[in-house]
């Protein structure tokens, strides 16, 4: 029998493996899948018959019970996906699959929520301790890269809450861990700004409903916005002002104020970088839509005559990707969009996000087979938060290597009547939750503020400003979207091939799966047992071999 330090040895069906790899993408710690003939400091198994395991502490998630547990009454039938929350040490979090419950005699770690109901118990201590999970976690990893979350669980970091869960589990039972976290080193968290371009100049609208629909917002809407409070004085002038100033306008006789949006965003963003989408054809909506009014989706601009903003965009550091109209449904158009987006912006690899944020099961496999690098639409249109449940940009489901870069924050998401329509004060408190979560999980924070919402009648300005000089003020790192999705590639080619544990500390065997020599920016974070979640951080500069010196750390459970 071998002795594999600190490492992770995993049990399941052959038809959980796939996702059993991309949990371990999440939590990047030493694992493999389990030998019989090895011993382990954890096995988690999804085979409820396991026998004979040898290791010290057993983690098993499912939600069929085994023979002996049918057979000693102690638990419940499994319950129905559909409106299961769990309560876990002041969180509650969705599960999305069945759900088993066990008497309330056993010491009890999660918890049916507002219920009596024990789901995660400890059921054995010596000389194995054994966590009884009733339910499944890889089909839960499953559903959320795939379907994703619905709006009404849009702020629970769900897959992140499931990764941290199994740390501290991990931690309590007096076994060091180490892993590479989401972070940059020096970091609490990537930021990634986004602004997509639906609309250029408010002079290529002319009496249509774009325009009649600025008219209506900026004239009745502000006026009854701010008899009832929700804008000030100032801002309803501002748009009475916009309005009257469009007759000017059309004639040129006056700036476009949309047009002065991008300006204000160099502006604001000058020590910062963005990524802008852009849509590639004039006054083409597009297919296979299924939202009301299909026609509004299509643009008013020209890619091929917006060279000069491009330009001046990308000197200043900018990224230009694809802001994408079929491209989520036909190959063939995939194509012919990216064509068009490289020519203009001379991106090579360009990502995409769909406009509307249009996309299906097959949507990844068909951008994949066009040609992007990235997509960044898995978000919501009428809520903020987590549809794929986490912080961490990852391999799109049923792809080979197309990267989503999840979206986490939309301003018409807040503001617009129709979906959210919050206050100031009730969307500052929402992106507090988001920020605080990305201070605790890492990853990224993706922001979209889309071009015009700066200028009259949205005048959103103040509020991005206040949320980009809060994220100033915290440990962040600011990167285009293709910048943030690389540093998770790079992050996806390391592994652990060995970990040995001594009195001295440890030694850390590393492998890359990349060629490439540059971005060598990662940590390899310890995490002391018995410490209060403390853990000591080590820079990674591209050595295979790390070794990490445990002189000066509190307790550490040596093997």
């Amino acid at each position: 029998m071998s002795i594999r330090g600190n490492i992770i040895g995993v049990a399941c069906d052959a038809g959980e493996q796939g996702l059993v790899r991309e949990f371990f993408e999440f939590f990047k710690t030493p694992w493999e899948f389990y030998n019989p003939d090895q011993s382990y400091e954890v096995v988690i198994s999804t085979q409820v018959h396991l026998e004979s395991v040898k290791t010290k502490l057993l983690v098993l998630y499912s939600s069929s019970p085994s023979a002996s547990e049918s057979a000693s009454g102690r638990i419940a039938p499994a319950r129905e996906s559909k409106g299961i929350y769990l309560d876990h040490q002041g969180k509650t979090f969705p599960v999305y699959g069945k759900v088993l419950t066990f008497e309330s005699g056993l010491e009890t770690l999660v918890r049916l929520q507002g219920a009596s109901g024990a789901v995660v118990v400890e059921s054995a201590r010596y000389p194995v301790q054994v966590l009884r999970a009733g339910y499944d976690l890889f089909h839960e990893v499953g559903v959320l890269l795939s379907s994703g979350q619905p709006a009404c669980n849009a702020l629970v970091p769900t897959l992140e809450i499931h990764v941290s869960m199994l740390r501290n589990w991990i931690l309590a039972a007096g076994i060091c861990l180490v892993e590479i976290p989401p972070v940059r080193p020096g970091y609490e968290f990537m930021a990634c700004l986004t602004h997509d371009v639906d609309f250029i100049r408010i002079r290529d609208h002319k009496f249509d409903h774009t325009a009649l629909g600025f008219t209506y917002r900026a004239s009745v809407g502000s006026i009854s916005d701010w008899i009832r409070g929700r804008i000030s004085t100032s801002r309803c002038l501002k748009n009475l002002k916009a309005l009257l100033s469009l007759p000017a306008v059309y004639l040129g006789l006056c700036e476009d104020f949309w047009f002065q949006d991008f300006e204000r965003f160099l502006e604001l963003e000058s020590d910062l970088k963005a990524t802008y989408f852009f849509i590639p054809f004039k006054n083409r909506p597009g297919g296979k839509l299924r939202q009301r009014h299909p026609q509004r989706r299509a643009a008013a601009y020209d890619l091929t005559k917006e060279q000069p903003l491009l330009r001046k965009l990308l000197h200043a550091g900018n990224e230009v990707a694809l802001h994408g109209i079929d491209a989520w449904h036909s190959v063939e158009k995939g194509r012919d969009e990216r064509r068009r987006i490289e020519a203009a912006s001379g991106n090579a690899s360009p990502g995409v996000r769909m406009h509307w944020l249009c996309f299906d099961a097959w949507s990844a496999r068909t951008l994949e087979e066009s040609g992007f690098q990235y997509d960044s639409t898995i978000g919501y249109n009428d809520s903020v938060g987590y549809r794929a449940g986490t912080v961490q940009a990852f391999r799109a489901h049923g792809t080979r290597g197309l990267f989503e870069l999840p979206l986490h924050l939309q301003d018409t998401a807040l503001f617009y009547t129709g979906h959210m329509a919050l206050t100031e004060k009730v969307a500052w408190t929402l992106c507090q939750v988001l920020l605080n979560n990305a201070a605790k999980y890492g990853g990224v924070l993706t922001v979209l503020w889309h071009i015009r919402s700066l200028a009259p009648e949205r005048l959103w300005g103040d509020f991005y400003s206040r949320l980009l000089n809060e994220l100033k003020k915290r440990r962040v790192w600011f990167g285009t979207a293709s910048q943030v999705v690389h540093w998770f590639r790079k992050r996806r080619t390391l592994s652990f091939q060995h970990v040995e544990v001594t009195k001295e500390g440890l030694r850390l065997v590393m492998q890359s799966d990349s060629s490439e020599s540059e971005d060598t920016d990662f940590t390899m974070r310890i995490y002391l047992p018995g410490a209060d979640g403390k853990f000591i951080d080590v820079g990674w500069t591209g050595e295979p071999v790390v070794d990490v010196s445990l002189a000066d750390a509190e307790a550490i459970c040596v093997s």
